[in-house]
């Protein structure tokens, strides 16, 4: 094979994987809580935003019922849930610029002890070591593609393979967000399951909590902090929410690591801290050991994410 192919070849893989890259995240760079698709009319901006940032972890907390939480005390203000799958602040920190430009008056950002763990790993027990790969023609995967896109009744699944992110970028750009305030992942309800099964189906391996200042995690989130106060907007932060096998799984000295660290990162800022990462661990409204169900009857998530804000905007 000849240099000229070899050159051509790679340069074609470089642009492709540039362009996937990109676009796989263009929802987040280009988000505007105002936009409504190409397919939809502009909405005007009513009051001043609250932005909710993190993983997936954030996700059940619905933004509207928390809005309709501060309507009730007099606090009129949009909130929007921007939990993105698999988020981190090395992650967060690359559209920061952005979310600055949309002037938010206030980010509350949910910090999970995962953020900062020298490695963890969940799986179900019983969970089959391979999986079948997806082998859907050229022709299937456009029709899904272009279903995907243009549907407005597509299931609520979490995107985190190329292909679904790019769907989301894609869906975002014709259609807007499915659901306007929880825009990154579909707000769909979502069964609770038996917490009493958790402890036989799942297990956790959790390798301690990282420390150090140089940790990347830590280093971007600071940093997300500093930038956000610099523009005059407040900055809030909360624990994750786990359930008991996860947290068991990191036990007490892990627990207490982290949540010192949280304390150092809080004094350190000058912004407050919410420890929510054990106050539901024995309530039966998991779907899994890491994630609430978006359901009615985990509303107290949302409830309480309603009362931390009410708090510190009346201060």
């Amino acid at each position: 094979m000849s240099k000229k192919i070899i050159i051509s070849l790679f340069c074609t893989a470089v642009v492709i994987v540039s362009a996937v890259y990109t676009i796989m995240d263009l929802y987040l760079y280009a988000y505007d809580p105002t936009w409504k698709g190409i397919l939809n009319s502009k909405q005007p901006q009513k009051n001043p935003y609250v932005f909710i940032f993190g993983a997936s972890y954030a996700y059940p907390i619905n933004s509207t019922h928390v809005a309709e939480y501060l309507e009730k005390n007099n606090l009129n203000y949009d909130v929007y849930n921007l939990a993105d799958m698999s988020d981190t602040p090395t992650h967060r920190i690359k559209n920061l610029e952005h979310i600055i430009s949309l002037k938010p008056k206030v980010v509350l950002y949910c910090v999970s002890i995962t953020d900062f763990a020298k490695s963890v790993h969940t799986e179900l027990k019983d969970q089959k070591k391979d999986e079948l790969a997806d082998t859907l023609s050229l022709k299937q995967g456009i029709t899904k593609i272009i279903s995907s896109i243009t549907s407005s009744n597509t299931i609520g699944t979490w995107p985190t393979s190329p292909k679904e992110r790019t769907i989301l970028s894609l869906k975002y750009a014709i259609r807007g967000p499915e659901y306007p305030h929880n825009p990154f992942i579909n707000f769909n309800t979502i069964p609770i399951t038996d917490e009493k099964t958790f402890a036989s189906k799942y297990k956790v391996e959790f390798g301690g909590v990282d420390t150090s200042p140089q940790n990347k995690q830590r280093i971007a989130l600071e940093k997300i902090i500093s930038e956000l106060k610099k523009n005059n907007i407040k900055v809030i932060l909360f624990t994750s929410p786990h359930h008991r096998v996860f947290i068991d799984g990191v036990g007490s000295s892990g627990i207490e690591t982290f949540e010192s660290l949280m304390r150092d990162i809080s004094d350190e800022n000058d912004v407050d801290v919410y420890f929510l990462h054990d106050k539901y661990k024995d309530m039966n409204i998991w779907r899994d050991p890491h994630h609430i169900a978006v359901n009615t009857k985990s509303i107290i998530y949302s409830d309480d994410i309603g009362d931390i804000l009410a708090k510190e905007l009346k201060q």
